[in-house]
């Protein structure tokens, strides 16, 4: 009954919890990693015990990603794959269905990663496999199934393997000592939750102690820490604003009030006294919110099944290093911290002069039941901006951190309805890292340590695993199409086979096509997404745009890539393909009168050395089009006197791009860049 009682902070014991996130509930994309990502989120839900902290769902979900991701590479990668594998191919038959290797892969994964649990929770993993079974085109053979299941089910018992020994990490034993700064439970009901899962083996970092953040302002004495003049500072703060009281009082302002609520996701579910019948469902925690805000950029930025495997397994990695390395620092240093309730209620004016204690202070965090509420386990660092930070680490590596997204919440004080929206990365860490601040659960440097700590778990996981085998390099021309061609499809022929993970830009010419949506899709189901101001048109109905898909499925020269336009008329097409990108970066577009050099205009600054700089231009007609600067020239494609130019350039240096260069007629012009 130990472990069970440690949790009843984050299992929420009390009031039953009414069903939460019923209006932002995710829609089956057929994306099977997206589908199973939610599946998974949706677990974090229901997890009764221990398995319901923070840490062990973070493990959880690094175990399953890691797994598709193996699985989803060893049938996609090819010979020469284009990322390198967490623990290693598994061999593939050269007929199987990379779906049904990641249903496998994620179905036996998740189901062990959470062993001992009620039946119920079980029964919705078991469904959704059979539901993503089911998402798989009839025309796969049966053979191909069995296959890819094969190459799914060794991939989870590969992660099942090597995750055998993380048993010690549960161990609950912990010694409560009185000492004045040490932390102690906030509530008689309540234990140390997952005190030695600093313990952990680590997914990516070399040890547990590899990002181990300071002691708090350098301290390694309570008696000398609270004494200081830092801890008065940190200790007044979270007094001042983060009370219940304390937006009444005009120390929080509204918008910080909600700021904490929108990223609490505290609660577990109701499974009863003894962790054994689930009741209710509890929220997706911090690791599910991070996951779900994953998938809304990812889903925006147009990536496709093969890139969101990738994606999610160095999300998955670097929150599950963060979870060892927040409680770690916890747990295993010289100053375990206590909470600020605690802090507060037994602050000593006589040791420290600038404190003044209130025995009735209370944070603004509610539980289940209806009473002020704090996690059970030391103060420094905090848990959520430790794990923001991670994410953000991989996430703003992956994308770059100018990303503008939106954010959900589950947490019930809230109604799902409520988001929060970002122009970066870094800034929703930091509002996740600093809303503990405002819930009056963590003190400032917790948050601020916790934010440092993570930026470098996850800036390792996305550096050290899952590698690209080479930094962006071209790799030719996967298929041309010019005619001047009646309907309003064109479907070519893959001239160029293409391998598992490289980026295809699709360079597009019309004419008389004026407005109304351009798609490309293939024959492998690769996620095609318009780059937006690069669609252009020149006033007279010609048109040009740049369509891309990042980390696609492999093609070879049975498939074919179909677009479909508005009107028919003259079409110029152009797919290309390069090696190492991860995401669309900047563009940008202008159209300019005959006789002028085309330019493109320059895109902002761009996130990164080594960026692909891909140029494109629509000409009416006239000499061929040339370019100025270091751009290496593509075929042009003519149809009469009309003319489709493409270019790019590797460049060395982050920096302000355009595509510029001389046309005889009117033209249209674009830069896209690409990290």
């Amino acid at each position: 009954m130990a472990a069970a009682a440690a949790l009843v902070a984050l299992v929420g014991f009390g009031a039953p919890l009414a069903p939460v996130g019923a209006a932002y509930a995710a829609t089956v994309t057929h994306d099977h990693v997206l589908d199973w990502n939610q599946v998974l989120r949706n677990s974090f839900k229901d997890v009764c015990g221990e398995y319901g902290a923070p840490g062990p769902l973070a493990r959880a979900g690094a175990m399953m990603q890691g797994a598709i991701w193996d699985a989803d590479n060893s049938v996609s990668g090819g010979g020469n794959p284009a990322y390198g594998f967490y623990l290693g191919r598994i061999p593939a038959a050269a007929d199987a269905n990379a779906e049904t290797a990641i249903d496998y892969a994620a179905h036996d994964t998740l189901v062990a990663a959470f062993p001992g649990q009620p039946a119920a929770f079980y029964q919705p993993i078991d469904a959704a496999l059979a539901t993503e079974l089911g998402y798989i085109p009839g025309s796969v053979s049966a053979q191909a199934i069995a296959d890819g299941k094969a190459v799914g089910q060794q991939a989870a018992q590969a992660m099942i393997t090597a995750r055998s020994g993380d048993t010690p990490a549960f161990d609950t034993s912990y010694t409560v000592n009185a000492i004045p700064g040490q932390w102690r439970p906030t509530d008689t009901k309540w234990s140390a939750a997952t005190p030695n899962w600093g313990k952990l083996k680590p997914f990516t970092m070399s040890s547990s102690t590899e990002f181990q953040p300071p002691l708090p302002a350098g301290y390694s004495s309570y008696a000398a820490l609270l004494a200081s003049p830092e801890y008065a500072a940190n200790v007044n703060e979270v007094q001042r604003v983060g009370s219940a009281d304390a937006e009444a009082n005009g120390q929080r302002t509204p918008d910080q009030t909600q700021q904490a609520q929108f990223w609490a996701n505290d609660r577990g579910p109701d499974c009863g006294p003894n962790q054994d019948t689930l009741i209710t469902p509890g929220t997706y925690k911090p690791p599910g919110q991070l996951f779900e805000t994953t998938a809304a950029i990812s889903q925006a930025r147009g990536l496709g099944e093969f890139a969101n495997a990738r994606l999610f397994a160095l999300v998955g990695f670097g929150m599950a290093d963060a979870g060892i390395t927040a409680w770690d620092a916890k747990y295993d240093t010289p100053i375990q911290l206590w909470r600020p309730v605690t802090a507060i209620q037994n602050a000593d004016p006589a040791g420290n002069p600038a404190l003044t204690p209130d025995p009735n202070w209370e944070p603004l965090s509610l539980g289940a039941d209806g009473t002020h509420f704090t996690p059970p386990f030391p103060s420094y660092v905090s848990g959520h901006a430790t794990f923001a930070g991670a994410w953000a680490g991989v996430v703003r590596d992956y994308f770059g951190d100018n990303v503008n997204f939106t954010a959900h919440t589950q947490d019930p004080q809230l109604s799902d309805t409520v988001t929060r929206s970002f122009t970066s990365v870094t800034a929703a860490a930091v509002d996740d890292g600093f809303s503990r601040l405002y819930l009056g659960v963590h003190y400032r440097w917790d948050t601020e340590q916790g934010l440092n700590a993570g930026y470098s778990v996850g800036d390792n996981a996305y550096r050290s695993a899952l590698k690209a085998g080479s930094p962006i390099a071209y790799q030719g021309t996967v298929a041309t199409a010019a005619a001047a061609a009646s309907g309003t499809s064109l479907t070519l022929p893959v001239a160029h086979p293409v391998r598992a993970g490289d980026t295809l830009l699709v360079s597009v010419m019309l004419t008389n096509t004026k407005s109304g949506t351009v798609t490309a899709t293939d024959s492998q189901g690769n996620v095609y997404t318009a780059v937006a101001p690069s669609d252009r048109t020149d006033g007279a109905g010609d048109r040009t745009l740049v369509l891309t898909s990042v980390g696609a499925k492999p093609l070879s020269s049975s498939d074919t890539i179909t677009l479909t336009y508005p009107s028919s008329g003259e079409h110029h097409v152009s797919v290309q393909e390069f090696s190492g990108v991860t995401a669309v970066d900047q563009s940008t577009s202008a159209t300019g009168a005959a006789g002028t050099p085309f330019n493109s205009g320059a895109t902002a600054t761009t996130s990164a050395a080594g960026e692909l700089v891909f140029g494109v231009a629509g000409v009416q007609g006239g000499e061929n089009a040339t370019w100025t600067g270091d751009f290496t020239p593509q075929p042009t494609l003519f149809v009469s006197e009309d003319q489709l130019a493409t270019a790019y350039q590797i460049v060395s240096t982050p920096g302000s791009y355009a595509a510029t260069g001389s046309a005889t007629h009117q033209w249209m012009s674009a830069v896209v860049t690409l990290r």
